[in-house]
């Protein structure tokens, strides 16, 4: 019987060493990774569900409620009537429509390009400076958070056309004065230049942070293999600065698209239209003109679209060429 006792328990105590392993099918094995997938996929929809709701209560639904809002009129103080297609009808045939447009696009073809290169250049210099650069920064970006008010006002004392600092520096090159602001053919220049001297601020720290971050080591290497500086810049410095710029011209584009301060502030669109913006025009038939709300909207979603498929055709393009 001892021997029996034993045997049992040492067969009991090996048993546990000979428990078989448990292997899944591969359906088994499949089911069970789809039910981890799952998990983390609705563990992701929790955390992006706060952003879902925000994204749709304060874009889409806005979005949505403007382009019904384009076939009505009124719904400010008068009631809203529906009017079918006669606002989009007006906006096809509205001439200073497409001088707004034509105004818009002129501005921003004048002051992103000058606003870049500016800020690449001041950016390229202040890396230059290897400690004390702060100072610098600082003076650069207070156009950046100078209001827009104020802003203007300042720069209406510049482009006076009796006594501003612009005219008086041509004087003294024996240049005849401009009158700035009053002249269509130099008012939109003159909008562009204060627009840019406010915006050099923050494209120069932006391009100086992404010349900071790039690596050293292949500019020294360049420099032993005999590069010179513009090499080093066209063929190192742009190249690796694509993702910086890419989003740079994509933001000033949509910023500069919607130009207003200025234009209110210091022309109201003068003279003869001449520096009326897409914003500007909104901001008229919105508020100025009788009844026009639906006016007023269509023009929005005309702006919205031309933003959006602006932007679509520089991401494609920027894209191909990264």
């Amino acid at each position: 019987m001892t021997t029996a006792l034993l045997e049992q328990s040492s067969t009991g105590a090996e048993s546990p060493s000979r428990a078989p392993v448990m292997r899944l099918s591969r359906a088994e094995h499949e089911r069970l990774r789809r039910r981890h997938a799952r998990r983390r996929a609705l563990s992701a929809y929790v955390f992006l569900l706060p952003n879902a709701v925000f994204f749709l209560a304060f874009l889409v639904l806005p979005i949505g409620f403007l382009f019904v809002l384009t076939f009505h009129n009124g719904g400010i103080i008068t009631p809203a009537r529906f009017v079918g297609m006669e606002n989009w009808q007006r906006a096809w045939s509205d001439d200073l429509l497409r001088t707004t447009i034509r105004n818009t696009v002129y501005y921003c073809l004048l002051a992103i390009p000058s606003v870049f290169v500016i800020g690449m250049v001041l950016a390229l210099c202040l890396q230059r400076i290897p400690k004390g650069s702060g100072p610098f920064r600082s003076v650069f970006y207070v156009p950046t958070l100078t209001p827009y008010v104020l802003a203007a006002l300042i720069w209406l004392f510049v482009v006076q056309r009796d006594f501003g600092a612009l005219n008086v520096f041509l004087g003294l090159l024996g240049i005849p004065p401009q009158n700035w602001l009053g002249n269509p053919r130099l008012v939109m220049p003159s909008i562009a230049m204060l627009e840019v001297w406010r915006g050099v601020g923050f494209w120069t720290l932006l391009f100086l942070a992404a010349l900071l971050a790039l690596p050293t080591e292949l500019f020294q290497a360049a420099t032993i293999d005999g590069a010179s500086g513009w090499q080093q810049f066209r063929h190192i410095t742009l190249p690796l600065m694509r993702p910086t710029l890419f989003f740079a011209v994509v933001m000033a584009t949509i910023w500069n698209l919607q130009l207003f301060d200025s234009v209110s502030i210091l022309t109201d669109g003068g003279p003869s239209n001449a520096s009326a913006t897409v914003v500007w025009y909104i901001y008229k038939a919105m508020f100025q003109f009788n009844d026009k709300t639906g006016f007023a909207a269509v023009l929005s979603f005309v702006l919205l679209l031309f933003i959006l498929m602006l932007t679509l055709v520089e991401i494609r393009l920027l894209r191909k060429r990264t």
